[in-house]
């Protein structure tokens, strides 16, 4: 997959307390671009889109008693009876400028973005509307929710690529999709093993991705919590979707925060993640597939941050949070049994926020612990994976 910063159409802007670049449009024209020639347009409409995104979908199947499509509370023990499904984007992103440009333009993202798939866009608290979405299979993420509909959704994507790539990149929620779901129980929900087969064996990048459904500031109150106050933030804050970059986090992240936020979700899912490990290679045969785990903090990931004016609303609000949780433990607690009596200090002088998601490998060549339960999972010299929304 490969990663972009934003398009040259827009500048970037950044507050002093926000990492993630936010986008502020151009006003500025390019007269001669209609006398350039069209393979150089081309060239010009494409690098414009290219970069990654990600993106949370549904597959919601028909409930049997009511009629109506919803997402089940816990897998069936079987595929669905009824085949059909609805795909929901959850708080999809925005499509790109070119699809309104010109008609060149246009053509020219309707390409790139090459598979076109009827769907229901779902907006904060609205009803879902109908719509339709453009895919990419080489750039696009997929967090896919409603795994009995996985494999009929992954074969209508394929049908659809007229390139024939089909679902190339998908990450699954630990805690809604895999926690409870083993990669045999996976694998008998779909009504056809033979475009279950082939759909997995077109996988080539698979995420876990963890979410703590709980803010940040609150991680500090639970009962034997490791996060001390300094540490929160340097935690990524989930909530957006659309396009991002990967990069080693630039911020100096202590190895304490890193091994407090992975090591008990490697020690809780380890056993569970290998399973699904072991099932997909073992249906994939020698072609390669990248597998990842990922962290985010969040509150249950609403509100979704969609733009800069939106992450800084986000940002405002904790603030206000870190102050009320400080005069809460300035009243009730000794200054000495303080858990946040260095909330001031720390709001002077806090890292960046990133809005987005840490990751790390699983390959065995990484420099990630093996023996979670006698050493730290990373060394002290070790930087994580930044995936940084643009905003």
């Amino acid at each position: 997959m490969e990663s972009s910063e934003p398009s040259s159409g827009e500048s970037s802007a950044q507050h002093p307390s926000l990492l993630n670049p936010v986008t502020t449009k151009s006003n500025l024209t390019f007269h001669l671009f209609p006398q350039l020639p069209k393979e150089i347009r081309e060239m010009i409409w494409t690098q414009s889109v290219t970069c990654e995104r990600y993106i949370v979908v549904e597959l919601r199947g028909i409930e049997e008693q009511s009629g109506q499509f919803c997402l089940q509370e816990s897998p069936p023990g079987g595929p669905p009876v009824d085949e059909e499904y609805r795909l929901v984007l959850v708080n999809p992103p925005k499509p790109s400028a070119i699809f309104g440009t010109s008609t060149e333009s246009r053509a020219s993202a309707c390409r790139f973005y090459r598979v076109h798939l009827p769907c229901y866009h779902l907006r904060r608290s609205q009803s879902p509307a109908p719509g339709t979405f453009w895919f990419n299979p080489e750039l696009d993420t997929l967090e896919i929710e409603g795994l009995e509909n996985f494999t009929n959704f992954a074969n209508d994507f394929w049908r659809h690529d007229c390139q024939k790539a089909g679902l190339r990149n998908v990450c699954f929620d630990i805690d809604i999709s895999i926690e409870n779901l083993s990669f045999d129980d996976f694998h008998k929900l779909a009504a056809s093993t033979d475009q279950f087969r082939q759909a997995i064996s077109r996988l080539e990048h698979v995420t876990f991705i963890w979410y703590t459904h709980i803010h940040r500031i609150t991680l500090i109150f639970l009962p034997r919590h490791p996060f001390q106050s300094q540490h929160l933030c340097s935690l990524p804050v989930a909530g957006a979707t659309g396009s991002f970059s990967r990069q080693q986090d630039p911020r100096p992240i202590d190895d304490v925060v890193l091994n407090n936020a992975f090591m008990p979700l490697f020690l809780f899912l380890e056993g569970r993640a290998k399973d699904w490990m072991n099932g997909l290679q073992r249906l994939r045969a020698t072609r390669p597939c990248v597998f990842r785990f990922a962290y985010a903090t969040s509150a249950l990931r609403t509100p979704y941050i969609i733009d800069g004016a939106g992450a800084m609303e986000c940002l405002k609000d904790e603030e206000e949070r870190w102050r009320k949780c400080f005069e809460i433990s300035t009243r009730l607690l000794s200054r000495e049994s303080q858990p946040m009596n260095e909330v001031p200090k720390q709001l002077e002088h806090q890292l960046q926020t990133a809005f987005g998601f840490w990751t790390v490998p699983l390959e065995s060549h990484s420099p990630v612990a093996k023996d979670y339960s006698h050493q730290p999972v990373f060394p002290k010299t070790y930087q994580p994976e930044l995936c940084l929304f643009h905003l």
